[in-house]
């Protein structure tokens, strides 16, 4: 016995889910850091922060010397352990500013 309904269903539920996500919204996360001097320090310290399995992105900016992290939708961020990675890479962590924006 076959459900016609089942496949409309399924097909709606296809075409609705990217549009679920869209406008979602994600927390980011912006953090002054000190002691960064060259590309390869930013370049270090992005992958540091992305060692964190909530964090979507991560932006080390040398002109405003500081950090711009992008949670995964959904997910809470954990300022203190940023802020520790941030030391462990070689750096001195400033004060954090959370905000909300939405998902592109």
């Amino acid at each position: 016995m076959q459900r016609p309904y089942l496949k409309h269903l399924a097909a709606a539920l296809a075409l609705c889910l990217p549009l679920m996500a869209f406008g979602a919204e994600r927390q980011v996360v912006d953090i002054a850091v000190k002691g960064m001097t060259c590309p390869f320090c930013a370049y270090g310290l992005e992958k540091s922060l992305r060692k964190a399995d909530e964090v979507d992105h991560a932006a080390a900016s040398l002109k405003d010397q500081n950090v711009r992290i992008e949670l995964k939708p959904g997910t809470q961020p954990d300022i203190a352990r940023y802020k520790q990675l941030i030391h462990d890479a070689g750096f001195t962590p400033g004060e954090a500013k959370v905000s909300r924006e939405e998902t592109k």
